[in-house]
């Protein structure tokens, strides 16, 4: 399979990614798909949660994760371009996962990146561990960070869960298979896995890639830009060559959509092509919650009850 070459990426929050060429690429013998129990058969929101949890900033999510208890969120949660250093989430962050936490439909993420293969193991796999801490917190710690705050405070009831990693920047070359190996295995081991399931694995080249790559995880994220871009002949063609099995292991995230129309025809696109996943924003970034946000994700739970409905009468 040759994939179509790719002019440039843009990328945006938290790591600009330079202008790139996707050189044309050998064809791959078949690889096993990891796969993951764990999102249903509709297509699962992917939200960059890059939005730090001062009270009520979160509270969009919340309510469309209660409204829509048959919908699926995938959350990624990036206190710090990853978990940071301190072994515990602060005081609102443990809030706020707390809530997260114990909402069924929603499956916990924490982020980290490789720097497009520069960066070291060690470091995502320090990163991982951090992670693998939060997992079960249930009590705000002391934290240096904010010695005003109260740790006393009272904080919602249960634990915290980790159900997986994000990875972002991730390269596109085939020369970084194990490298990419290594950390999906970190992940798998060391997360083990929740009630949800066996821990995932989401990479983001923001680019098509080869079929091997997706025996490294269980989804790949095939488009990351402008909305702008979706329309693009490098998309087109890609999307062409991607197989069904492929696509229930893809996600589309666009951003800078420029109204609400052009987001709720994005999500059509996405989900008529056959994609595990999708997000999509008017907004440049990821810090804040767009104003289509209610109207995109109604929009996202009137759709799929549409596809059943179709489905049955046929």
């Amino acid at each position: 399979m040759t994939w179509v070459t790719a002019e440039t990426k843009l990328d945006f929050f938290p790591h600009p990614l330079p202008h790139r060429i996707l050189p044309p690429l050998q064809k791959q013998a078949p690889c096993k798909m990891m796969g993951r129990i764990g999102f249903g058969p509709r297509p699962f929101v992917l939200v960059p949660l890059y939005i730090y949890p001062s009270p009520k900033s979160w509270e969009p999510l919340f309510v469309a994760a209660r409204s829509y208890p048959s919908q699926e969120f995938g959350v990624i949660v990036n206190p710090d371009n990853g978990p940071g250093s301190f072994p515990a989430p602060d005081c609102n962050y443990l809030r706020d996962l707390l809530e997260l936490s114990s909402l069924n439909n929603v499956t916990i993420l924490g982020y980290i990146y490789c720097s497009y293969g520069d960066r070291a193991l060690a470091e995502m796999e320090t990163d991982i561990q951090v992670y693998r801490g939060w997992i079960g917190q249930s009590v705000c710690l002391p934290d240096p960070r904010q010695p005003e705050a109260d740790s006393s405070k009272s904080t919602p009831g249960g634990s915290v869960r980790i159900d997986g990693i994000f990875v972002d920047e991730v390269p596109f070359e085939t020369e970084y298979i194990d490298y990419l190996t290594s950390i999906s295995q970190v992940v798998k081991e060391s997360l083990g896995g929740s009630d949800k399931g066996p821990s995932i694995v989401i990479y983001n080249p923001g680019i098509f890639v080869e079929p091997a790559f997706y025996g490294l995880a269980d989804y790949i994220v095939v488009f990351e830009n402008a909305a702008s871009e979706w329309g693009s002949q490098y998309v087109r063609e890609n999307l062409a060559q991607l197989t069904q099995d492929l696509r229930r292991r893809s996600v589309a995230i666009a951003h800078s959509q420029g109204c609400i129309e052009e987001q709720l025809q994005f999500r059509e696109d996405v989900v008529s092509a056959g994609f595990a996943g999708h997000f999509s924003t008017a907004m440049p970034g990821y810090t804040r919650f767009c104003t289509n946000w209610e109207d995109y994700i109604r929009d996202v739970d009137d759709g799929w009850s549409k596809t059943k409905r179709d489905t049955m009468q046929i």
